[in-house]
């Protein structure tokens, strides 16, 4: 006897696969859940703590001044709404503020009152790196949902969207095709791995809070392992030329398109195997295209250019 099958309606399967289909539906449901139940109960914890006032805060910012937790968050917020709507435009063809609208987001949707993005993303995606783009996209929006809803619960007020160019005020070419989505995308995903990085000791004094940070951390080092591997698997290479991605290659160890998919500081022989780190200070010499592949340190005094010409938005705007 043949039954109407789950995963395609058109078709006829037997009992068994039937029952195989059942399975690997629930399979998915399950997984959904859990992954639901995570996300909620890391924001629950965060929330708790900051309602007990794990928090010592401070108004200064000066590079030798230890900022507030929720200034170090709005900053990393001002790149997740970057990759979010890379994501979006490359995953559905909207900006992030259009895919909320639409319900994309399913559950645990950000607030995203406007995009105000220059020179997004065209290009068509299929396939697997479709399914990549799509499934970096829903991870950023989380990742806004739960700065965002941390923010609020350490009684600060998160930024709105900063505007964003991806063209990176001309230097960078335009994303038009599935090569140039993913060189692109990677050069965000290290850029802000080496963020998350930096920014632990500002965290420390809210244990809470830096967990958070290093579980969002752990995602985005997924998404630059996927994303290695695609641009190894299309023959991408390291930057030689160009605006702020050539500052981040030149540092990072990205893949040569044909292997080292994962290699991490290969030739550092004092610390080896350990991921870059940035302070905010250096993750805005690359955002505003300041920094040289020679310093690491950018010129002081820089609060716009790049993916960010009116700068970012928060209290750690400077080079």
């Amino acid at each position: 006897m043949l039954f109407t099958s789950l995963l395609a309606p058109h078709t006829k399967v037997s009992g068994d696969e039937l029952a195989t289909e059942e399975g690997i539906l629930n399979l998915g449901r399950t997984l959904q859940a859990l992954n639901r139940r995570r996300f909620l109960s890391t924001l629950a914890a965060v929330s708790g703590m900051a309602a007990a006032g794990a928090l010592t805060t401070s108004t200064a910012q000066a590079q030798t001044t230890t900022p507030a937790i929720t200034d170090v968050l709005n900053f990393a917020l001002n790149f997740e709404y970057l990759e979010a709507e890379f994501y979006s435009y490359g995953g559905y063809g909207t900006s992030l503020a259009q895919s909320v609208a639409n319900g994309t987001v399913t559950a645990n949707a950000p607030t995203v009152a406007a995009s105000h993005v220059l020179a997004p993303p065209a290009v068509t995606l299929a396939g697997n790196q479709l399914a990549v783009a799509q499934a970096l996209f829903m991870d950023e929006a989380h990742h806004i949902t739960l700065l965002q809803q941390t923010i609020t619960s350490l009684g600060g007020t998160y930024i709105t969207e900063p505007t964003i160019d991806f063209s990176a005020s001309g230097t960078m070419p335009a994303v038009t095709t599935n090569v140039a989505f993913f060189a692109a995308a990677r050069q965000f995903t290290a850029l802000g791995n080496s963020a998350y990085a930096g920014a632990a000791a500002d965290l420390i004094s809210n244990t809470s809070v830096l967990m958070a940070a290093g579980q969002i951390l752990g995602a985005e080092a997924q998404h630059l392992g996927v994303v290695n591997y695609l641009c190894a698997t299309l023959g991408i290479l390291p930057v030689s030329a160009g605006g702020p991605d050539k500052q981040i290659d030149a540092q990072d160890v990205p893949p040569n398109g044909t292997a080292a998919l994962f290699t991490i500081t290969p030739t550092n022989a004092t610390v080896p195997a350990v991921g870059i780190s940035r302070t905010p200070q250096q993750v805005l010499g690359v955002a505003y295209g300041v920094s040289t592949p020679a310093t690491t340190t950018p010129p002081a005094g820089t609060t716009k250019g790049g993916f960010f010409p009116a700068g970012v938005l928060g209290n750690i705007v400077s080079t």
